[in-house]
C-alpha cells in the first residue's frame, strides 16, 4: 500500500480522490525515478564513443522497457536521418542484419534471454556491435568480447530507467552520424526540468495538467493515439498506466486509426469505460491536425468524450520526452486515486520465474 501525506502531515492509506491532498509520499520510489527522468539524461551529454566504421543502419535490440528508448529514437530519426534504425523485439535475429549494420543491444538488468540469445547470432554473423546495461550476462560477454559497453546505473526498474537507456542509445548514434541526438537532448533536457516543476505533487490541480489529465481518466480504459512519428508516446502511456496505475490501456497510430478503429468507437457502441485519448503535438497543427480534429468531431456526434491533449516541444525528440514526462506523472496520478503502488508489478516478476 502507498501512504500519503497530507499537509498537516497527517497520514493517509489508500486511495485519494484529491490529488492536492498530497505533499509528500512515505514509500513510492516510482516518483522519485519519474521526477529523476531529465536528469538521467545528463550522462549521455559526457559519454564519448568510438566506431570503426560508419554503419550502413542500426538494429536496436531490447524487450519490455529495455527497448522504449530505441523506440523513440527511432522515430525521431525517421525524418531527418538518410540511413534506417530499426526496433527488434523477440528471439529471430532479421535477415538484413549484417557486417554493414551496428547493432546496439540493449538490456537493463544484462540479463534479458532474448537480447543475449540475438548477441549470440549476432556475434556470429561478424556485426559491429555496443551493448548497453547495468551489469549481468550481457556486460560480461561484451566485456569478453571485446564489444564497446555502456554501463548506466543500476537499482532501477527498466520503465524507470528510460534516461539512462535512451541517452546511452542516443550516444551511440550520434557517434554514428545517425542524428544530433547529443544537442537535441541537451535541449530537451533543459525544457523536461521545467516541465517536471508544473507537474509534481505541489501543484494545484488547477494548474497541473497531470493531475488534471489523471483525474478525467479515473475509472475509464485509456486508448491513447498518436501521429506515426510520436507512436511511440502513446505506447508509453499505456505500458505506464498498464504497470504504474495497474489498470488496462491500450494504444495506436493516427491517421491509421482512420481506416479501422474509427468504426468500432463510432458504430460499435463501445463500453463508456473505454476513453479515446489524443495526443497532438504541435508540429501536427497542419493537415494532419486538422484531419485528428475531424476525427475528434466524429467521435462527440457518437457521443463519446474524446479527450484531446497538445503536446509541446521545439524539436520532435523534446516533443515526444515532454510528452512521455506528461504520461509518467499523469500515470502516477492514478496509482494514486486507486490506492495502488505503482512500483511493483508482481506478476511480470512471476512470469519470469516460470519462464526459466
Amino acid at each position: 500500500m502507498i501512504i500519503f501525506k497530507h499537509a498537516d502531515s497527517r497520514s493517509m492509506p489508500g486511495p485519494l480522490d484529491d490529488l492536492d491532498a498530497i505533499r509528500a509520499v512515505d514509500t513510492c520510489s516510482m516518483l522519485e525515478q519519474i521526477v529523476g527522468l531529465p536528469d538521467q539524461l545528463k550522462p549521455a551529454l559526457q559519454w564519448g564513443i568510438e566506431l570503426k566504421h560508419a554503419p550502413d543502419g542500426v538494429a536496436i535490440i531490447g524487450m519490455g522497457g529495455s527497448a522504449v528508448g530505441g523506440d523513440i529514437l527511432a522515430d525521431y530519426a525517421s525524418t531527418i536521418s538518410d540511413r534506417p534504425i530499426s526496433v527488434v523485439r523477440g528471439v529471430e535475429l532479421p535477415r538484413w542484419i549484417c557486417k554493414r549494420t551496428l547493432v546496439v543491444m540493449v538490456s537493463y538488468s544484462g540479463n534479458t534471454w532474448e537480447v543475449l540469445e540475438l548477441y549470440r547470432r549476432a556475434k556470429e554473423r561478424g556485426c559491429a556491435m555496443v551493448a548497453i546495461a547495468s551489469g549481468g550476462e550481457l556486460s560480461r560477454e561484451a566485456d569478453a568480447d571485446g564489444v564497446p559497453l555502456l554501463k548506466v546505473p543500476a537499482g532501477l526498474q527498466p520503465r524507470a530507467a528510460l534516461g539512462y537507456l535512451l541517452g546511452a542509445e542516443g550516444a551511440v548514434l550520434d557517434a554514428a552520424g545517425i542524428a544530433p541526438v547529443k544537442k537535441d537532448l541537451a535541449l530537451a533536457q533543459l525544457a523536461m526540468a521545467d516541465l517536471r516543476e508544473n507537474l509534481s505533487p505541489g501543484v494545484p490541480t488547477g494548474a497541473n495538467m497531470a493531475k488534471k489529465t489523471a483525474l478525467k481518466l479515473k475509472g475509464k480504459i485509456p486508448v491513447v493515439y498518436a501521429p506515426r512519428t510520436f507512436r511511440t508516446v502513446a505506447y508509453r502511456w499505456q505500458t505506464q498506466i498498464n504497470e504504474n496505475a495497474k489498470t488496462m490501456a491500450f494504444s495506436g497510430e493516427f491517421p491509421e486509426m482512420n481506416h479501422n478503429q474509427i468504426v468500432g468507437w463510432v458504430e460499435g457502441h463501445p463500453s463508456m469505460e473505454m476513453l479515446p485519448v489524443f495526443l497532438k503535438p504541435a508540429s501536427s497543427k497542419g493537415n494532419l491536425g486538422e484531419k485528428m480534429e475531424v476525427a475528434i468531431k466524429l467521435m462527440r456526434e457518437a457521443k463519446l468524450q474524446p479527450l484531446s491533449i497538445e503536446l509541446s516541444g521545439r524539436t520532435s525528440l523534446e516533443t515526444s520526452l515532454m510528452g512521455i514526462m506528461l504520461g509518467d506523472f499523469t500515470s502516477f496520478y492514478l496509482a494514486v486515486l486507486k490506492g495502488v503502488d505503482p512500483s511493483p508489478v508482481s506478476c511480470i516478476g512471476e512470469l519470469k520465474k516460470r519462464m526459466c
